[in-house]
C-alpha cells in the first residue's frame, strides 16, 4: 500500500510475473487449454461462448420491433412549387405528383408559405411549420 498524503492506493496486482508477484506460476488462472488462455484473447461483452447470444435472440421474441417504417420529407418550397392555394393536401396528393414515397409524411420548415393549404390528417408537421402554417391560417 502506497501513502500519499491522505489517499491511499492499493498497487494493481501484475499476473504472470513469477510465482512471488502473488498471483502468478503455471497457468495463472487462466485454465490450461483453449482460446482463453492464451496471449490477446479479448471476447466482446456480448459473447456467451458459442451459444446463441441473447441480443441475437432479440428479434424472435413476441412483440419485438423490428425497425420503424419509413417516412418521406417534404418542404414549404415543394409544395410551393406544386400546389395552388386552397388545394387539399393528403398523402394520396403527394403521391400522385411524385413527391414522397411512403405513406408517413412529414412537413419541415424551410422559409416562408404564402399560400393557405388544407393538410389531411395523416400529415405530420415539425414545431417551426406547424407555426407559420398557423400564422397564414392554413388547416390541418
Amino acid at each position: 500500500m502506497l501513502i500519499r498524503g491522505k489517499i491511499i492506493t492499493k498497487r494493481k496486482k501484475i499476473i504472470g510475473r513469477g510465482y512471488g508477484s502473488g498471483k502468478g506460476g503455471h497457468t495463472v488462472s487462466r485454465g490450461t487449454k483453449g482460446q482463453g488462455s492464451r496471449t490477446g484473447y479479448n471476447p466482446s461483452p456480448f459473447f456467451e461462448g458459442g451459444q446463441n447470444p441473447v441480443i441475437k435472440s432479440m428479434p424472435y421474441i413476441r412483440g419485438f420491433k423490428r425497425k420503424k417504417k419509413p417516412i418521406s420529407i417534404v418542404k414549404f418550397s415543394d409544395l410551393e412549387k406544386h400546389f395552388n392555394d386552397g388545394d387539399k393536401i393528403d398523402v394520396g396528393t403527394l403521391k400522385a405528383k411524385k413527391l414522397v414515397k411512403f405513406d408517413r409524411v412529414k412537413v419541415l420548415n424551410n422559409g416562408k408559405i404564402s399560400k393557405k393549404f388544407i393538410f389531411g390528417d395523416e400529415i405530420k408537421f415539425s414545431g417551426s411549420a406547424f407555426k407559420e402554417i398557423e400564422k397564414i391560417k392554413g388547416k390541418k
